[in-house]
Parts: C-alpha cells; sequence; structure tokens
C-alpha cells in the first residue's frame, strides 16, 4: 500500500512505474498467447537454466529436442523472444 505521507510528484511516479509494469506483463502475456499457448511459466525453463539445474550442457539439451528424447509437447518456442523453454522434467537420453 503506498503511504499517503508521499508527495502529489512521487505518487504520480509510482502511477508511472506501476503502469509500465503492466505494460510490460501485457506484452510478455500477448506474446505467449499469440503463439497459440498459454504457459504456466513456473513449469518451464530456457534451455540453459534446464542444462544448468539438470547438470547437462546446452548442447545436449538442444540434441534432445532435435532427435524427440524431449518430446513436441514438452518444449516450445518463443519466437519473439529468440528462447526455446524446456519443461521442467529429468529426461534421459
Amino acid at each position: 500500500m503506498i503511504s499517503s505521507n508521499l508527495s502529489a510528484k512521487e505518487k504520480v511516479r509510482v502511477d508511472d512505474v506501476l503502469k509500465r509494469a503492466d505494460q510490460l506483463i501485457q506484452e510478455g502475456k500477448d506474446s505467449i498467447v499469440s503463439e497459440g499457448k498459454v504457459l504456466e511459466l513456473t513449469a518451464w525453463l530456457t534451455i540453459s537454466e534446464y542444462a544448468e539445474k539438470y547438470n547437462v550442457s546446452t548442447q545436449v539439451v538442444s540434441k534432445w529436442i532435435e532427435r524427440g528424447v524431449i518430446k513436441q509437447n514438452y518444449f516450445v518456442e518463443v519466437s519473439k523472444f529468440g528462447k526455446k523453454l524446456v519443461r521442467d522434467v529429468a529426461y534421459k537420453d
């Protein structure tokens, strides 16, 4: 909750920051929804995050995607951000 002790100028700044944050959040949601998928982002990792978490190289993860070890519904490409997301599940070759 914003303190009532803030000056009018400070309140405007806070309102501007909150408005911009809402815009950025909406842009992120739009980019994922626009590709026909709604993702709960806590269940997904970038390839780099996945590699670090499961102690494999990013190249291994990419090869798993190419070869179908990681099935098509377990990764998604978010082209607007140039990233692939992998479902946070342990895979084995």
